[in-house]
């Protein structure tokens, strides 16, 4: 059976005893019925993890773990790979969240485009909420799956999930490499991936509605790479799942 593993953000390599965050304590003793001298993983998130023992109190409402050592963690890939994807409706977000982390992404933008079919409401909501300050409830649910998956999948490092943000300014974004996921009428296919490893890259993936012609004309003039997914329409869903694949089969994890 694997061994439960708890983010802990405030976790420090030089710490002996790591109190659990509430949600993390109820996590351990509720959902997995963990009890005191329970082998468990603890990680921060930033790519640290370290192995130790529950110490639940005698309320069971204080939980922490004494660290018995640091553990090598799980490789990160060598390329940080920034997703950015039209907004989707419902659970398609999260789903996108969750196996975005497990395949390695550092950062999931969620992008207004021409075409998402998210109501505007929404993400301009989102968006005035950021700027009083105020944390976004929908942003803040995404990034509770990325720890999720990230728990599950057994890496150390959780993805940053960025607020919502409109198509032209991910566009400005500085990294290495643009790859832009269209459809095979405009893109060059498969064979229009760049065969070299760049250090970092920015995936764009459209909404459900694809990409308008000038957004497409936008991102070429930006510099980016249009490729193809292969012959097929595929669920926007899916679509960033089968391009993070594409990327490590073409440049290796490490």
């Amino acid at each position: 059976m694997p061994i439960p593993r708890l983010h802990v953000p405030s976790a420090s390599p030089t710490a002996g005893r790591v109190e659990l965050p509430k949600n993390e304590a109820h996590h351990a003793t509720r959902v997995l019925r963990l009890g005191s001298g329970d082998e468990v993983r603890v990680f921060d998130g930033r790519g640290h993890e370290w192995a130790g023992r529950i110490v639940v109190s005698s309320s069971r409402r204080d939980v922490a773990i004494e660290i018995d050592r640091e553990v090598t963690p799980v490789a990160e890939p060598s390329v940080k790979v920034t997703l950015a994807i039209g907004l989707l409706k419902g659970d398609q977000m999260d789903g996108v969240v969750r196996d975005a982390t497990a395949l390695g992404v550092s950062t999931i933008v969620p992008m207004v485009t021409a075409h998402v079919t998210v109501p505007e409401r929404a993400w301009k909501s989102a968006g005035r909420r950021q700027e009083l300050g105020q944390t976004d409830a929908v942003v803040e649910r995404w990034q509770r799956v990325a720890v999720a998956s990230a728990k599950q999948c057994g890496r150390a490092v959780v993805p940053v999930i960025e607020p919502v943000t409109p198509l032209a300014a991910v566009l400005v974004r500085p990294a290495d490499l643009m790859l832009m996921c269209a459809e095979p009428a405009v893109s060059g296919g498969p064979n229009a991936f760049p065969p070299s490893r760049q250090s970092s890259a920015l995936v764009l993936i459209g909404p459900e509605g694809g990409w308008a012609p000038n957004e497409v004309e936008e991102a070429r003039e930006r510099g980016a790479v249009l490729f193809g997914l292969g012959p097929r329409t595929l669920r926007a869903e899916l679509a960033p799942l089968v391009a993070l694949a594409t990327i490590w089969s073409r440049w290796g994890w490490n």
